[in-house]
């Protein structure tokens, strides 16, 4: 009688998870900690928002000591209007998102939809921005919303983010003083009817599916009408131009700027937001993101000018982002709008396993 044959180790020995499908587990691991036991879960919560915190402070320390000596004036109407444009840059984003969720066949009440997005978005000053898509997937489903609708809709938040920013950056490539009067310049205005195929349903859902599969989660469970798309394009269009123009009025209020470098100045921002998702694993884009900032505008301004404005616009964006983080919530708590009653409701079976 033969001998049975030992199984192999190597064959037996199951293949390894990627990268990202490691970030992806963990991600479903910690959006499952809601119900665990009570003690566990408060852990969890205290734990994140240490964390979170945590990587905040050091963000504003790191910015505040990489700020330039600079004989610091300040522009009280250019300040005032720098600092209206961020709040708005924040609110139309976040009302952005609930159009989404909307448009992906749910709803969030305005109140909580707002505290959700904006406590969510202190989480990306934590490496890799996982915090980010776990913490909203969370918050969200606490208020009836899908887990896997929440992560649709943070890909496609990204998604229309990037795309509208690198139509406006084609303008900034457009306008570089290097490649004046070549007519190879206006090549990159093909980036725009490019980006708008890739938005488009028959090609976005699988490039999404293909995504989504290598972080180990389900694919979309619907896809956005090419129409809405466009309509999203467009709001988003505006969010980059107002925050474009609160740029502008910050280098205002701290140095001379000729009005006719506004639009540069201004294409200035999304450039520099290209740069930090391609450098998606740097919190919020530490370093990288100003790099890119000060880079573009030292086209039109002194080195040490576009360096300093860059830095302190990013200081000046974060204590923004506190203050509306800090407002969102609050309305939300006093409303009853931070927890619905009776606690989170699970989602009900769905086909396929949830993130």
């Amino acid at each position: 009688m033969k001998a049975s044959r030992a199984p192999d180790p190597e064959r037996a020995k199951p293949s390894e998870a990627s990268l990202l499908e490691r970030l992806g587990a963990a991600a479903a691991g910690v959006s499952s900690a809601q119900s665990a036991s009570p003690r566990k879960k408060v852990f969890v919560q205290y734990g994140l928002a240490a964390l979170i915190f945590g990587f905040l402070l050091f963000f504003v320390v790191r910015q505040w000591n990489e700020l330039p000596d600079f004989d610091w004036r300040f522009s009280p109407g250019w300040l005032a209007l720098a600092i209206v444009c961020v709040v708005l840059f924040y609110t139309f984003q976040g009302e952005l998102w609930r159009v989404v969720i909307h448009s992906l066949g749910e709803h969030i009440d305005p109140r909580p939809g707002r505290a959700v997005w904006g406590k969510s978005l202190l989480a990306r000053y934590v490496p890799t921005n996982v915090l980010l898509v776990v913490g909203r997937v969370v918050m969200a489903e606490r208020h009836g919303v899908p887990k896997r609708v929440t992560l649709a809709s943070v890909v496609y938040e990204l998604a229309l983010a990037l795309a509208t920013a690198v139509i406006v950056g084609a303008y900034f490539v457009i306008e570089l003083p290097e490649l004046d009067g070549r007519p190879g310049r206006f090549a990159v205005l093909a980036l725009i009817p490019a980006v708008l195929v890739v938005v488009h349903p028959r090609v976005f859902e699988p490039l999404a599916g293909f995504a989504l599969r290598k972080l180990g989660r389900d694919p979309l469970p619907r896809v956005l009408p090419f129409g809405r798309v466009l309509q999203l394009c467009l709001a988003y269009l505006v969010c980059w131009v107002t925050i474009g123009l609160g740029l502008f009025a910050f280098a205002a209020a701290l140095h001379p700027v000729d009005l006719s470098d506004l639009p540069y100045v201004a294409s200035s921002y999304p450039v520099a937001f290209c740069v930090a998702v391609l450098t998606f694993i740097v919190p919020s884009g530490i370093g990288t993101r100003d790099a890119a900032l000060a880079a573009s505008m030292a086209v039109v301004l002194p080195g040490a000018v576009a360096t300093a404005i860059a830095v302190a616009f990013r200081i000046l964006q974060t204590l923004v982002e506190l203050l509306y983080v800090a407002t969102v919530v609050a309305l939300g708590r006093r409303r009853g709008g931070s927890e619905p009653a009776g606690g989170a409701q699970p989602d009900p079976p769905r086909g396929g396993a949830q993130p």
